[in-house]
C-alpha cells in the first residue's frame, strides 16, 4: 500500500470518490461535481466556475472571470446559473468562499450571499470568509 500524491487528478478518480461517499450515504441526496463555462468565439475559456453537490448544498470552489472581462456581469451570470441548477436539483443554500485580499466579499453579498463564518491562518495575515445564500 502507498499513498499517492497528484496535483491533476483524473476526473474519474475524483468521481469514484464521490461514488463511494453516495453509496455509504443513502437517501441523502448525492454528492457530484459541477462546472460552468463561459468561452470565447475561439472556444477559449473566458470565465468559469466549478465546485460540488452535496446533499442538499450546492458550493462553488473556484469562480474566476479573465481580467479583460470582468465587470461585465460574466461571474453574476455564472453565480445565476449555479443557484438555478442548485434548485432544480434539489439544494436549499448555495455556498462560496473567498480569501480577504481578492476583494470579492461585496462582489457575493450584492448577489445576497451572507457571511457565514470567517477562518484565520492563511498566507499574510489573511482570512477566508465562507459564504451562504438560501435556495
Amino acid at each position: 500500500m502507498k499513498i499517492e500524491h497528484t496535483l491533476s487528478p483524473e476526473i474519474k478518480d475524483i468521481e469514484f470518490l464521490s461514488q463511494k461517499i453516495n453509496e455509504e450515504s443513502p437517501n441523502k441526496r448525492n454528492s457530484h461535481s459541477f462546472a460552468f463555462f463561459i468561452r470565447d468565439n475561439k472556444g477559449i475559456i473566458i470565465a468559469g466556475c466549478n465546485g460540488f453537490a452535496i446533499f442538499g448544498c450546492i458550493y462553488t470552489d473556484q469562480l474566476w472571470v479573465h481580467s479583460d472581462h470582468r465587470k461585465l456581469g460574466f461571474g453574476k451570470k455564472l453565480l445565476e446559473e449555479v443557484e438555478k441548477y442548485g434548485k432544480k436539483i434539489g439544494c436549499s443554500m448555495a455556498t462560496v468562499s473567498t480569501m480577504s485580499f481578492q476583494n470579492a466579499l461585496n462582489f457575493y453579498k450584492k448577489l445576497g450571499y451572507s457571511p457565514d463564518f470567517e477562518r484565520s491562518g492563511y498566507v499574510d495575515g489573511a482570512t477566508c470568509i465562507f459564504l451562504r445564500k438560501n435556495l
